[in-house]
Order: structure tokens, then sequence, then C-alpha cells
């Protein structure tokens, strides 16, 4: 008889980086041999998944039935149960349960974590409070989700508030986070944090990647990499600003004073890709960074589908990455980039990256074996500067071996199931 695997992830239609891992992870079960069910909050269609994220999730069952996460169930208990999820904290309910966790959202500096120490009851946020997901804040949530007045707030605060509803309040953490006998995470980064925020420690497994090496590709893209690359840069990330926002604003700025100097070579362009929500304050993000570009060869990629994400990849020579610039690394860790699929996708396409000096980026330089002075930035002026240093320059063919060994689909899928088991 089969062994049966649930997956978890609540954010499914967003297609970002944690979709591409929650996918990759239901085909490795697949083809281990398990019965796999991937839920999600909204339904989402496996061709859609396809197109976006260039995964064939053939054999694996998509549903968006909540009933499928409880043991009120009529099928039987799974055998393996994987949550995925970023601020959802459902409860694990198989015979084994995995928390493969982006980011903890509780974290020690909150108000009754402080006031626990002050008044020296050290052992008393662990023990007591620490079963509501961030203190005092997580009443005021509750508030507001039986009252519905923060509709009186301004709109910034409204939707911050309703975005923090959508994602649910979760009573009894400490209970919730003991039904897991497992917990992983995708880089050195987010371990820590999920060290310092839970006791907990955590499994480091680099996420699988979508390579864009000459190997990797078909056929008939493979003489497209070989051919010269253009003067472009480019960049890959969701357009929104909660959570960690990937600064395109930033780079905008950055690249308008790189076009100003008029220092570099022709046919200089910013190429922008990545998601957009239907969120108001997503929305009004994307019409502030329409006016920004005017007048420069700055371009938008807006919910485009893989292929065309890989042909800005495959074009550019630079790429550029800013998610965590200008914020405060021990007040806000979350809003940094806690790895960073897209970089490493542009590596292997021969983009010479140059990152934000901070969160998960600074491991990827480390890993890669690539210059901290050549590749992190942390200043507008630094990324102009590296930028037309950088230009005419290639990455060293022991990069691309790097990311083989590294990030491939084979890697991540020998050693997740090592493991699991």
């Amino acid at each position: 008889m089969k062994k049966s695997a649930v997956i978890y992830d609540k954010w499914l239609s967003g297609m970002g980086g944690g979709e591409v891992v929650a996918c990759r992870i239901a085909t490795t079960l697949h083809d281990a041999g398990y019965d796999v069910t991937l839920v999600s909050q909204d339904k989402v269609l496996p061709e859609e998944i396809k197109s976006t994220l260039g995964i064939d999730l053939v054999g694996v069952t998509l549903s968006a039935n909540y009933q499928l996460l409880t043991t009120n169930r009529q099928s039987p208990i799974p055998d393996l149960f994987i949550n995925t999820s970023f601020m959802d904290y459902t409860f694990g309910f198989a015979k084994k349960n995995i928390y493969y966790v982006h980011f903890p959202t509780v974290s020690n500096k909150s108000l009754l974590n402080y006031a626990s120490k002050s008044y020296g009851l050290k052992g008393l946020y662990k023990k007591y409070l620490l079963a509501f997901p961030s203190g005092i804040f997580n009443y005021v949530l509750t508030f507001f989700k039986i009252t519905r007045l923060h509709r009186f707030l301004s709109p910034t605060l409204r939707e911050r508030i309703d975005d923090r509803l959508r994602a649910g309040i979760y009573y009894n953490l400490s209970k919730r986070l003991k039904s897991y006998q497992l917990f992983i995470t995708h880089s050195k980064y987010v371990k820590k944090w999920v060290k310092k925020a839970w006791g907990i420690n955590a499994q480091v497994l680099y996420p699988p990647v979508n390579l864009l090496t000459i190997n990797d590709l078909p056929a008939g893209r493979q003489g497209q990499l070989l051919t010269t690359k253009k003067n472009w840069i480019c960049s890959v990330g969701r357009f929104f600003t909660l959570g960690h926002g990937k600064k395109q604003e930033v780079m905008i700025e950055a690249f308008k004073k790189l076009h100003d100097q008029r220092l570099t070579t022709n046919g200089l362009q910013l190429h922008l890709v990545g998601g957009v929500g239907n969120e108001p304050s997503s929305l009004r993000f994307i019409e502030d960074l329409r006016e920004r570009v005017k007048g420069y060869p700055i371009y938008f990629h807006f919910n485009v589908e893989r292929w065309e994400v890989e042909d800005v990849l495959i074009k550019s020579k630079i790429y550029w990455h800013a998610a965590g610039f200008g914020e405060d690394p021990d007040k806000d860790p979350i809003k940094f980039e806690h790895f960073g699929i897209a970089p490493i996708e542009a590596i292997s396409a021969g983009c010479i990256p140059i990152l934000f000096n901070g969160g998960g980026l600074t491991e990827i330089v480390d890993m890669l074996g690539l210059s901290k002075d050549k590749h992190l930035f942390d200043t507008v002026e630094e990324l102009v500067d590296k930028t037309k240093l950088l230009m005419n320059e290639t990455l060293p063919p022991s990069i691309q071996d790097n990311i083989v060994k590294l990030f491939s689909k084979e890697h991540f899928t020998s050693e997740f199931l090592n493991l699991i088991t």
C-alpha cells in the first residue's frame, strides 16, 4: 500500500520562491512512491504552476479543502504532513509532521517577553506567553477581528491588519510547534532566527532551483545562452511592500543615476520581473514605480510566464537584488531576503550578481566563492560603482559547477529524502 503525504502551502497562488519549494517537495515525494496531496487556500490549477514556475505536478492532487488538514476526516491519517506555509501554524496531524519554516513570526523581542524579563519572570514567557503568536499584538488582532473597528483606521493600517487577519490568528503556539517532529529551513540566516525566536534547532536544506545552465536548458534555448549578452540589468521578485519587499524603488533610483552618468555602453536597460497581487497597497506601489521610471529605459514584466522570466535572465549581464536595503537587521530581520532563489537562477544563467549585503544574500556569495568586495553592496552609490566595474566581466566556470552541486533538483531530492527518513 502506498504511503500518503499532505503538503500545505496556504499561499500557493502567490507563485513565489516558497511555492517552488512546496511544489518540488510534492514532486520529490510523488517520485519516491507517495500518494501526494498539495493543499492551499485558493484552488490552483496544475497548468498555472507549470506555466509560471516551470514545475510539472503530474500525479500530485491539488486541493483547497481545509478539511484535509485535520484528524476529523473520512480518509485515514496520512503518513506524512509537511507545512510549508509562511505565518501559518496549523497543528501537525499525521504520523510524522515536518514544518518547513520560511521565517519565524514570533520574536523574543515582543512586549510580553520584555515585560517578563523585566520582572524576573524569564520562564513565564516560554511556558505561557509564547502561547500567543506575538504577545499583545495577538490580542489587538483578535479585538479587530471581532469588532471590525479597524475599518475606521487609515487605509494603510486597515490593509496591514486585514493582511495579518488573512494569515490567521493562532493561540497555543507552543503546543502547535510541539506537534512537529522535524523543522527544516532554507538558510543559515533563518536557522539563526528560528533558534532565537523559538529555541528550536532547524535543519538547513537549501532550496531546489530551476537552473539555467547550458545543460539544464532545452536544446532550443542552449544556443541563446551562448550568444553575446545584452547590456541589460535585471531583477526578479514580487512587487509588494509588506514583509520582505524587494525594493524595486531602490533599484530604479540606482539605475537612473547609472544612466545619467552616461559612462556605460549603449543599450543599457533595467528589466524588473515579478508577480503582482490584487491588494490595494501593491497596486499603489506599481503606480508609484511607473511614475518613477518615466523617461528611462526601464521595463516591467508583471505576472509573466516562466519562459519570459528565463528570457530576461538569459539576455541580462547583471543581476541586482536589494531586499533588506534600509532596514534594521535587529528590529526587522524578517524584511531581509531569507535566502534568494531568484539570484541563484540568475547566476546559473551567467548573470553577474550584485546583491544587498544582508540576510541570506551574503550566504549565497559565500557559498559560491564570490568576492564580497565585488558582489555585495550597502549603498546606492556602491551599487552604481560596482555595476560599472563588472559590466564587462564574466563569471568563472567554477561558479556554475558550484551552483549545480548545491542547488540542483537532484541534490535537493537526495538531501530531502535523507532528512525525512
